[in-house]
């Protein structure tokens, strides 16, 4: 198809996205890593317990394999997870099958057709100014039928910024649609004050503290202390030299030295880590420091996991 042919093909695969397996234990710190190097992941599914099925951008699906190669694909890497491509979804995967059965001309021609098509879908949203209210945003787009994979609704726009901008210190919006992406684009007053959170902060986990750092609020424990998840780390006020209580939003970060046991059956040694690991549910900062797996008389794994759970509020 030449130089023109070349150009169209890449103008399309920017647009379209593929299916990408990932297969291992703890499928979803390779998804974590994903996110840190920018690689946008999509349509995320779990069909077994060490397996993760999602969509990336097609310009985005080389990137996941320098980060997880395989054997197939770099011999010298090593990775703890197997990834596969598993094939164009959509109109990509329209246009793989056409570009493969027909001739020049009639692939051409329905590839018009497509783009065509396509020009009034959107396959996702960007944020110009601040994502402050991305969530509250995306709500309100979906309830007004603009979402990813599906076709623009123009009309709506209007009734969108209006709730946007009854939001606490939004001034401006807009919403259009941009090649295949919807823009919302929202700025902040100069003069708006960020929000945070009331209250105290309480412990999310049962451990022992490890360390308690606060720019506003009174810290209630101290490294080495015991704490029962719900119980108190920092007090939502200060004491004044009199002795007397002052509320203030509490700005604080803890840590918590914790340890999770469960006994369950499982074929394997990592297959009953991964259960284990899946029924803990560790955030993204949490960090683990040791783990054990015993194989037991009655034939079913112990699983210890020692970690360190990190804890913010407006922080």
């Amino acid at each position: 198809m030449g130089a023109l042919g070349s150009g169209i093909k890449d103008f399309f695969y920017e647009r379209f996205q593929e299916r990408v397996m990932i297969e291992g234990i703890m499928p979803e710190r390779a998804l974590l890593r994903l996110k840190r190097a920018g690689i946008g992941v999509y349509k995320v599914k779990k069909i077994q317990k060490n397996q993760i099925l999602f969509h990336v951008k097609k310009k985005d699906s080389e990137k996941v394999f320098a980060i997880f190669p395989n054997v197939c694909y770099n011999s010298n890497g090593y990775t703890p997870y197997t990834v596969r491509k598993m094939g164009a979804v959509g109109i990509g995967k329209t246009f793989e099958r056409i570009k493969s059965r027909t001739g020049v001309i009639v692939g051409a021609l329905l590839f018009c057709a497509l783009t065509l098509f396509a020009d009034n879908l959107i396959l996702g949203v960007d944020f110009v100014g601040t994502d402050v209210y991305a969530r509250e945003a995306i709500a309100v787009l979906e309830e007004n039928g603009i979402k990813p994979f599906s076709v623009y609704r123009t009309g709506n726009e209007d009734l969108v910024c209006a709730k946007i901008l009854s939001q606490k210190g939004v001034e401006f919006c807009s919403v259009k649609k941009s090649g295949l992406v919807a823009v919302v684009e929202v700025r902040l007053s100069p003069f708006a004050e960020k929000t945070l959170a009331a209250g105290d902060m309480r412990s999310t986990r049962t451990g022992t503290v490890l360390s308690v750092t606060a720019l506003r609020g009174t810290p209630l424990k101290s490294k080495g202390d015991s704490v029962q998840a719900g119980e108190l780390l920092v007090g939502g006020y200060f004491l004044t030299g009199s002795g007397e209580e002052k509320r203030v939003e509490v700005i604080a970060r803890a840590s918590v030295a914790c340890v999770y046991e469960t006994e369950l059956a499982a074929e394997s040694e990592e297959e009953a880590f991964a259960a284990a690991y899946l029924e803990l549910g560790l955030l993204e900062k949490d960090e683990i420091t040791n783990k054990t797996v015993v194989q037991t008389e009655d034939g079913a794994y112990a699983v210890k996991i020692e970690y360190t759970a990190i804890q913010t509020m407006n922080f």
